[in-house]
C-alpha cells in the first residue's frame, strides 16, 4: 500500500506537467482568409470568406485577434486608422481656421473713401496674412499626417490577414 501511495505521488507531477502542454493547432487550409472585392468606383467593398463560407468582419476580427502575431498587425492598423482621423480633424479645423483668417483679412475689410486731390478714392487698408498662411501649412501638414497614416493602416491590415494566412500555407 506503501509503495501504491509513493508511486501516485510521484506520477502526479508528470501528469499535471503533461495536462498543461498546448495541443498544436490542426488548422485546415479552409481556415484561409480570403478577400473578395465586389462593386465599383466609390461603391466598392470587400467580403470575406472562410473555407468558402461568407463571413462578417466581426468574425475575421475575432479570428485575426485569436492568433498573436496578427493580432499585433491589427493592433498597429487602428492605431494608424485612430491618427489618421486625428490628422483629419486636424485639417478640417486649420483649414477653417485659414479661410476665417483670409477672409478676415480681406482687402476690402476696413476699406474707406477718402478725398486724394479733391477727387473721392477708395483707400484700402494693409492686412496682415500670416495667420492665413500658418493655417493653411497646418493645413497641408496635417492633410499629409492623414495620408499617411491611413497608407499605414492599410499597410498593416493587409499584413494581419497575411500573417494570419501563413499559418495554413
Amino acid at each position: 500500500m506503501k509503495n501504491l501511495i509513493i508511486t501516485l505521488l510521484l506520477l502526479a507531477p508528470a501528469l499535471l506537467v503533461k495536462a498543461q502542454t498546448s495541443q498544436p493547432s490542426h488548422a485546415q487550409p479552409d481556415s484561409v482568409i480570403k478577400l473578395i472585392p465586389y462593386g465599383d468606383g466609390r461603391h466598392a467593398d470587400y467580403l470575406y470568406t472562410i473555407g468558402g463560407k461568407l463571413q462578417t468582419p466581426e468574425d475575421v476580427k475575432m479570428k485575426i485577434l485569436a492568433y498573436a502575431p496578427s493580432a499585433q498587425e491589427y493592433h498597429q492598423a487602428k492605431t494608424a486608422a485612430t491618427w489618421a482621423y486625428v490628422s483629419g480633424a486636424g485639417f478640417a479645423i486649420s483649414s477653417i481656421a485659414a479661410i476665417a483668417e483670409f477672409a478676415h483679412n480681406n482687402k476690402l475689410q476696413g476699406a474707406t473713401v477718402a478725398f486724394v486731390n479733391n477727387e473721392p478714392t477708395t483707400i484700402y487698408q494693409q492686412h496682415s496674412h500670416t495667420g492665413a498662411y500658418i493655417f493653411t501649412g497646418l493645413a497641408t501638414a496635417f492633410l499629409t499626417s492623414a495620408i499617411i497614416n491611413m497608407v499605414h493602416a492599410a499597410k498593416h491590415a493587409d499584413k494581419a490577414i497575411k500573417t494570419y494566412n501563413q499559418r495554413f500555407e
